[in-house]
C-alpha cells in the first residue's frame, strides 16, 4: 500500500506519527499490556520460588533436618499430623518479600550471630587475613 492508495481527507486534524506510524489506542496499548503481563509473570515467578523454597524449610524442620518422602507421603494421607500451617506459605512469601525490602531501605537488618572461635582459631585468620 502506498501514500497514494491511503485514504485521507484534506481538512483532517494533523496526527502524532513516528515514523509514517500513527500513535493510537492500539499502538500504546499492545505494548502496555505486553509489560503489564510482563510484570505479573516476573512477580509470580519470584514470589512462588520463594514460597517453594519456604515450604521446602518447614519439611525440612518438620522431619528433623533432612526431607523424607515417606514421611511426607503419611502426612499427605493423613497419617501424621501436617506441618503447621502448610496452606499460607504463597502468602508469607508474597507478604515477606515486602517486609524484607523495607528492611534494606531502612537498613535495618538482623544481625548474623558470630561463630565463636578459639584464641587459636581467632589467630589464624588474623594472620590470613579473613574477617566475619
Amino acid at each position: 500500500m502506498n501514500e497514494s492508495s491511503k485514504p485521507h481527507s484534506n481538512n483532517a486534524p494533523a496526527r502524532l506519527s513516528r515514523g509514517g506510524g500513527i500513535i493510537n489506542g492500539r499502538t500504546i496499548m499492545a505494548p502496555l499490556a505486553a509489560l503489564t503481563m510482563a510484570g505479573l509473570l516476573f512477580v509470580y515467578a519470584r514470589t512462588s520460588i520463594r514460597a517453594a523454597k519456604l515450604n521446602a524449610k518447614k519439611h525440612r524442620e518438620a522431619d528433623g533436618g533432612q526431607i523424607s518422602w515417606h514421611k511426607e507421603s503419611l502426612r499427605r494421607h493423613g497419617q501424621l499430623d501436617r506441618v503447621d500451617n502448610d496452606r499460607s506459605t504463597f502468602k508469607e512469601a508474597f507478604v515477606g518479600s515486602f517486609s524484607r525490602d523495607k528492611k534494606k531501605k531502612t537498613g535495618v537488618e538482623t544481625e548474623e550471630k558470630r561463630t565463636a572461635y578459639s584464641k587459636d582459631e581467632e589467630e589464624l585468620r588474623r594472620i590470613v587475613g579473613k574477617k566475619d
